[in-house]
């Protein structure tokens, strides 16, 4: 690794050797600094999670490890200390957040509850610090699960998804396709990165199909007349290689699958000046390259570095002249993904591309593990030795064979060297780990060409195309509340007003009080805390006529990505290699106590008092649990006002939400003309009042996919489609349009059901309840009118660490075996190893298990990757 003090000194041993433009020398030696600098003091963060299993059912538990270490090395020692797990569903809307305390060796621990979700399908999980979302999405970690229904009854798993498909059912928030699909599409990727004229190329490309998936296909570029020019052909997994010609024009691939379709797609457009770099798969020891460029770039003095996962390796000038050629031997150049970028004086880009070389695997990266248990038997205890490098932390999970229907992902190894690096999900990753042959070469080189993503932009680390310090997240090293105060006119100043902070919960209080800076941010620090906390922000404006708006920074997750249809079904399940052999005469003879069993019925209780109707008695008739019964959709109302609030935006009228928030929400919402919005209502008070703005919002015409909606609001039937209406007895429709919510803040929550009967035991009419194909929405509202906003006041909440739950498996040596259907037999995220190199696992199996399958993984001090074979 190069070091700054060496950079200088190999800068004057280069200007004593080298004749040249001196001017030009410092310019580009003004980059490597720059470069070398920057990466040492913004340093990336990777985040890799250790999940107990491979697939889940409703209602079960998720649980993880989080392992976050610097980019540079995959060591611990990062600075953040606030971590964010977040579960997103299959249309991409986040329906659970976690917000972990990452201790001093990098390490944190949770759950996901998978209890409250409104379907099954494939569900992703993220993880990332606020540091990481600098770099977007591709910089976080992901990772895709299915989530099968819940079991018909207690133990009968079977893995079924929901019949009707996520995409008809959900709006689609997942970041959007930019490749317009037909049913044969290519994409193409020049190496280092742009073709130019007249100087010969590699070209790797990407076949699919409409749905994204891989193509196995022949090609042919044809030139201008259409002559034949070289040919190529796509793998298993799409992809393929073809070399351009130093000169054709009017270049167009020509493409046959399997199925004879043939198109033609064209080819990108070539630059007139500039440099081409070669960097081939080789088969033997040694590694080389070459840059080619066009005659303005010969005589030139250029550089070029090499960085290794953001460390700089090496890096030198050069003149291209006839042809530039460098070779290295393999051994000498650090493993994994390697980034090799030729730039010019200004730092900017000229030709770049990635390229990966095996890691060679060491003995100490493997978790051994030894059973000290000859046979499984129901309920019996079950011990294992574990044998890894001395002092060494990871997390264990074992597993019911039998239960597992989707098989291993990325291992923290994968992860770490090769799938955080690239674009997009890896089909097989643990595939290029495998071997160091020629055939894995190969496949790792296309793999670089197609799907290289640079996790460090190098022209924004040269100062080529600096980035502004508005659009930087800082390190959150603690416990932070910051964000803005904004005026609604941009004549009322906002810097340098005090600003108050009160966090409170029960009988615990914190506060503090600073001055906005210029643009009217702020920030306070917090000690750790845990839990939800009440948060108010009081701005002093002296101007209290004068409307301000104080946000909250926690908007910061990335969009959600868009996911390969290879993530988006089950894996193979491999057999288990933990040498455990079932106690078959046992598990046939061993009498189980049976859940109805330790149940215990209370007797039952004649209540003779009378009921009193209260306010309690209608907050139970409005439960929520009937819209949760039916939803296939569900909005939190109040999630969504703080959305809003936290943007600096005005709360907006509920329907208006509605529409937006779900495309599938159409109609003339206010009952007037296309003209007319919230804010004429809201700026124009001479005009509407509040009470014409109620008028305008009942919901008489809304629409959802073209049907009909049926209201229900707080369990009671509130309203129908005005069609409807005229068939119908419209006296027996409930529609106080003072009780109906008029902006989103008076609404709780809301819940959305395509089931054709789910309004059936509500609908008044039932001479019509089977004739009607309508679609149900279940309202709550807070059963208030608006809430007053205070200006420059802002009340809302505070999330501190959430507390981590603990597992839990009953104790076989104090009770009887019973039935007991758990699927992950033990979790424990925090095993340590003696001095020896060695742990033990002791653990109670449950009624059923034949077959246990282990995962253990976990990250060394000194960045190794550990995990059982």
């Amino acid at each position: 690794m190069i070091t700054l003090s060496f950079l200088f000194g190999w800068c004057c041993q280069t200007l004593a050797q080298t004749v040249c433009d001196p001017s030009a020398l410092d310019s580009l030696l003004g980059c490597m600094t720059r470069v070398v600098s920057t990466t040492r003091r913004m340093v990336q963060e990777k985040v890799y999670l250790h999940f107990d299993n491979t697939g889940y059912f409703m209602g079960e538990k998720m649980w993880f490890t989080a392992y976050v270490v610097r980019a540079d090395g995959h060591r611990p020692g990062v600075r953040s200390r606030v971590l964010y797990v977040e579960l997103l569903n299959p249309s991409g809307d986040v329906v659970q957040r976690r917000k972990l305390k990452i201790d001093g060796r990098g390490h944190a621990h949770g759950d996901l509850s998978l209890d409250s979700l409104y379907g099954a399908g494939f569900y992703e999980v993220r993880a990332f610090t606020r540091y990481m979302s600098n770099w977007g999405g591709a910089a976080c970690f992901s990772r895709v699960f299915p989530v099968f229904r819940t079991p018909p009854a207690p133990g009968a798993y079977e893995p079924v998804m929901d019949e009707r498909s996520y995409r008809r059912r959900l709006p689609d928030f997942r970041e959007a396709d930019t490749l317009q699909r037909s049913r044969l599409n290519v994409s193409f990727y020049p190496e280092g990165g742009r073709l130019v004229s007249g100087l010969r190329s590699r070209v790797a490309f990407q076949v699919s199909d409409g749905g994204g998936r891989h193509v196995q296909a022949e090609g042919e570029l044809l030139d201008g007349s259409g002559r034949v020019v070289c040919r190529g052909s796509s793998d298993s997994t799409g992809r393929g290689v073809f070399t351009v010609p130093s000169s054709c024009d009017g270049l167009r691939f020509r493409l046959r699958d399997a199925r004879g379709r043939i198109k033609e797609f064209p080819l990108p457009d070539p630059s007139s000046e500039g440099c081409v770099l070669e960097l081939p798969p080789c088969f033997d020891d040694s590694l080389r390259f070459s840059v080619r460029g066009t005659a303005s770039y010969r005589d030139r003095l250029l550089g070029y570095m090499l960085m290794n996962y953001g460390r700089v390796w090496t890096c030198d000038t050069f003149r291209v002249g006839s042809g530039y050629h460098k070779s290295y031997l393999r051994d000498s150049l650090p493993e994994g993904v390697n980034q090799l970028t030729v730039f010019d004086g200004s730092g900017r880009i000229l030709c770049e591309r990635l390229f990966f070389l095996f890691p060679k695997p060491s003995p100490s990266d493997t978790i051994g593990i030894m059973s000290e248990t000859s046979r499984l038997t129901p309920c019996g205890k079950v011990r294992l030795r574990l044998r890894s490098v001395p002092g060494s932390v990871f997390s264990f999970s074992a597993m019911d064979g039998g239960t597992v229907f989707n098989g291993c992902g990325p291992s923290v190894k994968s992860w770490m060297l090769l799938s955080s690096e690239v674009k997009g999900y890896i089909d097989n990753v643990g595939y290029y780990f495998e071997s160091d042959d020629s055939v894995h070469r190969r496949a790792s080189d296309l793999l670089m060409l197609v799907q290289g993503w640079r996790r460090y932009d190098w022209e924004e680390l040269s100062g080529y195309r600096p980035r502004s310090p508005e659009e930087w997240h800082p390190v959150e090293d603690s416990l932070y509340v910051t964000g803005r105060l904004r005026s609604v006119k941009k004549s009322l100043p906002v810097d340098g007003i005090p600003l108050k902070a009160y966090v409170y919960s029960g009988g615990s209080h914190l506060d503090g009080e600073m001055l906005t800076d210029s643009l009217g941010r702020y920030a306070f620090s917090l000690p750790d805390v845990w839990g939800e906390w009440n948060l108010q922000l009081k701005a002093g404006v002296k101007k209290l006529k004068s409307r301000y708006l104080l946000t909250v920074d926690r908007r910061f997750g990335p969009p959600a990505r868009r996911l390969s249809p290879y993530e988006c079904r089950a894996l193979p399940v491999l057999p288990s290699d933990l040498p455990l052999l079932p106690d078959t005469m046992e598990f046939d003879t061993l009498p189980l106590l049976s859940l109805s069993e330790r149940l215990h019925k209370l007797p039952e209780v004649a209540v003779k008092a009378k009921r009193r109707f209260t306010d309690g008695a209608r907050a139970a008739w409005a439960t929520e649990k009937r819209g949760q019964y039916w939803a296939d959709v569900y909005y939190d109302c109040d999630e969504e006002t703080e959305r809003y609030l936290d943007e600096g935006k005005e709360i907006p009228t509920f329907l208006g939400w509605l529409q937006e928030r779900n495309p599938f929400v159409s109609g003339n919402l206010y009952g007037m003309d296309d003209s007319f919005s919230t804010d004429v209502v809201l700026n124009n008070s001479s005009h509407f009042s509040i009470e014409d703005l109620r008028e305008t919002t009942a919901p008489t015409s809304v629409r959802y996919k073209g049907r009909s909606i049926m209201w229900i609001l707080d369990n009671q039937f509130y309203d129908c489609d005005t069609v409807l209406l005229s068939y119908a007895d419209k006296n027996k429709v409930r529609r106080e349009i003072d009780d109906f919510p008029s902006f989103l803040d008076e609404a709780k929550a809301v819940y959305i059901t395509e089931a054709p009967n789910a309004f059936w035991s509500y609908f008044p009419f039932v001479d019509l309840v089977k004739k009607v194909d309508a679609v149900t929405c279940f309202v709550y509202s807070h059963w208030t009118s608006r809430r007053r906003m205070e200006k420059g006041v802002r009340r809302t909440y505070f999330q501190g660490y959430n507390v981590p739950s603990t597992f839990e498996m009953p104790d076989y040596s104090l009770m009887p075996p019973a039935e007991d259907f758990r699927r992950t037999l033990y979790w424990n995220p925090d095993v340590r190893t003696d001095g020896k190199g060695e742990a033990i696992i002791e653990f109670y199996n449950n009624s059923s298990c034949r077959e246990i399958r282990v995962s253990v993984e976990g990250v060394t001090p000194d960045g190794r990757c550990i995990f059982n074979e």
